[in-house]
């Protein structure tokens, strides 16, 4: 993995925030796709890359996670469902993109936390994850990527 010391920009994104148990992230991630599109369409507001989980806190039995969408043409609030926009700060972070199934990204992210403590800052407390490709029903999950981002203080 090429890890990587970048600059982030703020993103405006559509999300659905719960405390997740870890077992059931996929289930919920489904679920919040689905509200967080329809909600976006109603609301007249348009996609603006690809879909990401944002994590608030480090994970155990349960995680506090928003998925979403970045958005554009919308303001930030409540948009019905349990559906918000927010903003998430930018600023300087450590990136990497994960090449593989879904099962390898707890070691990607032990990596790239390695990355961090040793060359750059504190972390913020949050970190996300853009879910560049997916294995659509029939696709390769060898070739899935999913960029990972770790904000710094």
């Amino acid at each position: 993995m090429d890890v990587q010391l970048e600059t982030e920009p703020d993103r405006l994104v559509a999300v659905l925030r719960e405390k997740v148990a870890m077992d059931r992230l996929p289930e919920f991630y489904d679920r919040a796709y689905r509200a967080v599109g329809e909600a976006v369409a109603q609301a007249g507001g348009a996609v603006a890359g690809p879909a990401l989980g944002w994590y608030h806190g480090g994970p155990s039995a349960t995680v506090d996670v928003a998925a979403g969408l970045p958005v554009i043409g919308m303001s930030t609030g409540s948009i019905g469902g349990g559906v918000h926009v927010v903003r998430i700060p930018g600023g300087s972070a450590v990136t990497a993109v994960h090449t593989g199934p879904y099962d390898g990204l707890p070691a990607a992210w032990q990596e790239l936390e390695s990355w961090r403590a040793a060359n750059a800052g504190a972390g913020r407390g949050d970190f996300w994850e853009e879910y560049v490709s997916d294995p659509s029903p029939g696709g390769d999950p060898e070739l899935t990527e999913t960029r990972l981002v770790l904000p710094l203080a």
